[in-house]
């Protein structure tokens, strides 16, 4: 069960995706039961297409990414900062800033809290805004603009940036690269605060993959990488000495023979290191090809010693377009937020397998597509 009392879920305006903000586009505060771990939702804080959420490590703020494409008449996203009532978890507006880049789409705080990396999907960009001690957001210090293009004709024509992750020693970023099929390393300068490219460090993924998201394993010698165009997990080692990756294993987080559409979404290692978790999207909206993918939850074992990935199973996410994961602090159960069904399914992970089972509970919310559990 949960241990903390407060989930709050990032949404979408509309069910197929980012639109320019509205009346039910935002930050969605749920409490747990602590008995049970039932999901009720508690309250609403407005503002517009919050994607992606990220906590402090005080606790005392958030941070949401605005998946826009245009603020105010120019051309750009935005970010926003929040105030967090540790008693109540409810959620004070602090201030916006504007990024460089359209439909920002993920964050995560910098340097024990000083900064914070915003992704830039449309335009390639990689930004980095300082955070006051008040937790209000700066102007961005630097603005990193990824080049380059990959095989997909639709998906792949320029540097599409997903994701940032500090490594655990907070000496190397990796940032996955959707539009270039690379993971691009930047060495950390926890002094200054600045991220300096190493393109000679770069990952490389097979052509039309479409890196989405990162996750690092516990001990931090292994790294699991999705890739949204293939439905692929590359399992990679990672010399956290020099930001080095070198690939062990490429799987399918679909069935052998598999031939109806595909999007992988996110992936999450449990919490003791043994599991990982993808999700499997169907068609995000009405006009995408007739033939759907699945909605599923696959799961993999993680061999300690090699790292490699044995795929255990699947099982129907509980919802259309299952977008985000997230494992609650004690390992027992995921949640899952499932876009177009526009709600939060729970499942019991089995300690020794990793096997998931629906625990019957389904909570209400719009567009759901961003997962945050207080206090992780």
């Amino acid at each position: 069960m949960i241990t903390s009392a407060f989930m709050y879920v990032g949404t979408y305006s509309q069910p197929d995706g980012p639109g320019s903000g509205g009346p039910e586009s935002g930050i969605h505060l749920l409490r747990a039961d602590s008995a049970t771990g039932l999901l009720r939702r508690a309250e609403m804080t407005e503002t517009p297409e919050p994607s992606w959420l990220a906590a402090h490590p005080s606790g005392r703020f958030l941070y949401a990414v605005n998946e826009l494409t245009e603020v105010d008449g120019r051309p750009g996203g935005a970010v926003s900062a929040f105030a967090v009532d540790q008693a109540t978890g409810q959620l004070s507006p602090l201030n916006t800033r504007p990024t460089a880049g359209r439909l920002p789409c993920h964050c995560v705080t910098l340097n024990g809290g000083r900064a914070l990396a915003v992704s830039g999907y449309l335009d390639g960009t990689l930004e980095v805004f300082p955070i006051e001690d008040d937790g209000t957001l700066g102007r961005a210090a630097a603005v990193h603009r990824h080049t380059g293009s990959s095989i997909h004709p639709d998906n792949q024509a320029g540097p599409h940036v997903h994701s940032f992750n500090l490594d655990p020693a907070g000496r190397f970023a990796l940032v996955a690269d959707l539009g270039t099929d690379r993971v691009v390393v930047y060495e950390f300068d926890a002094e200054s605060g600045a991220l300096v490219p190493r393109p000679e460090r770069d990952a490389r993924v097979a052509p039309g993959s479409g890196p989405r998201h990162l996750a690092f394993h516990p001990g931090g010698q292994f790294v699991y990488l999705v890739n949204e165009l293939a439905a692929t997990v590359v399992a990679f080692g990672y010399d956290g000495a020099a930001g080095v990756l070198r690939e062990l294993q490429t799987v399918s987080t679909v069935p052998d023979g598999y031939a109806g559409y595909r999007a992988a979404a996110e992936i999450v290692v449990h919490p003791d290191g043994r599991f990982l978790y993808v999700t499997n999207r169907s068609s995000p909206s009405d006009s995408a090809p007739s033939e759907r993918g699945e909605d599923t939850i696959a799961w993999f074992g993680i061999d300690q010693r090699s790292g490699r990935l044995t795929p255990l199973g699947r099982v129907d996410s509980g919802g259309a377009v299952p977008r985000t994961l997230a494992i609650g602090p004690d390992g027992t159960r995921l949640y899952v937020a499932n876009q177009r069904g526009g709600n939060l399914t729970t499942f019991l992970i089995d300690q020794p397998t990793g096997a998931l089972t629906a625990a019957g509970q389904v909570t209400s919310v719009p567009a759901p597509v961003s997962l945050l559990i207080a206090g992780e």
